[in-house]
């Protein structure tokens, strides 16, 4: 079974038609989380963390540490939850050995296993999408990106014209997590009236988010280190999450990498700027700073940001902490 949709999750959840192992890939962090969000507030009861969840690393722990636990009976929910991370990590035979053990769990077991993407071809893949249930959240663009912000509205109860979602998904950028936060903070401006208005979108996300990431990375590229960390209070201070500072500053490395290489094959800035999908008022300022900035240190940032961003989701690391170790080690 193949899910494509935290909808189709939540009506299958929704009937009790739960599955013993469910398996969420794909590049879009932000809707993988909240299917084994969903996954956990419908199998266990908030009171039962501590005793019904257990969460491994493939390749950290052992996989019969992970099987034998989720062969555990729950001792207060109706079902025990074992989530595994990067399941990717999984080598060849541990899969073949998962797979003959996912046959034995209870039926009171939910095993959820996460990864970007797991290899079609091989039979891992395919028992989890023969015989369990696999859900996939690929990357959103363009009008999927659009219909998603305006859904997200409209289910808060507010209202937003097309012309708003698309000047936000604009400036807020491709990032589901980025985009929420934005749309959260549109949504207590709006407050009473519920209805969000276009004015609001320059006031609240312009200068507030996309300057101050332009700004970060600037300081890194001029080696200003004082200025760096000064930006990164800023964003921190305004609440954004480590996990999204790190997806911003990726993003915007992975923009300067695009633009870098068009200027070298000589591609006017207004198709430049389409390439790295940077907003129209920001081309010209942009493309400025992506001549000033040296590609090989651009380039190691956006590895160490990959690594960074992994630590972060495997372990309760301080995440505002690696990032200035980081703008440390940089400039």
């Amino acid at each position: 079974m193949i899910l494509q949709s935290l909808e189709e999750l939540e009506s299958q959840l929704r009937n009790a038609d739960f599955q013993t192992v469910y398996a969420v890939l794909g590049p879009e962090a932000y809707l993988c989380r909240q299917a084994v969000d969903l996954l956990k507030s419908k199998t266990l009861n908030p009171e039962a963390l501590a005793f019904d969840y257990s969460e491994f690393v493939a390749g950290e722990a052992s996989l019969d540490e992970i099987v034998e636990t989720a062969k555990t009976y729950p001792m207060i929910s109706k079902r025990r939850v074992v989530l595994v991370t990067q399941a990717d990590e999984l080598k060849d035979e541990e899969q073949d050995e998962l797979i003959q053990a996912l046959g034995t769990l209870p039926p009171r077991t939910t095993l959820i296993l996460t990864a970007e993407d797991l290899d079609h071809r091989k039979k891992f893949y395919k028992t989890l999408r023969d015989a369990y249930c696999v859900a996939e959240f690929p990357k959103l663009k363009g009008p999927a990106l659009e219909r998603w912000a305006e859904t997200l509205v409209k289910k808060q109860g507010y209202r937003i014209s097309p012309a708003a979602v698309r000047k936000i998904v604009e400036l807020a950028g491709s990032d589901l997590q980025s985009l929420a936060m934005e749309l959260e903070k549109l949504l207590l401006y709006a407050g009473q009236t519920k209805t969000v208005p276009d004015s609001a979108v320059d006031d609240l996300v312009r200068e507030s988010r996309q300057q101050s990431i332009f700004d970060l990375i600037g300081a890194i590229g001029k080696r200003d280190r004082s200025s760096a960390l000064r930006s990164l209070s800023n964003l921190v201070g305004m609440g954004e999450h480590p996990l999204v500072v790190v997806a911003m500053m990726a993003r915007h490395c992975r923009q300067v990498m695009i633009a870098q290489e068009c200027l070298q094959q000589g591609t006017p800035a207004r198709n430049i700027g389409v390439a790295a999908q940077i907003p129209p008022f920001m081309v010209d300022q942009f493309l400025k700073q992506a001549r000033a900035a040296d590609s090989g240190s651009i380039r190691e940032m956006f590895v160490r940001l990959s690594e960074i961003d992994k630590k972060l989701k495997s372990s309760g690391a301080d995440g505002r902490m690696l990032l200035e170790n980081l703008i440390c080690a940089l400039v």
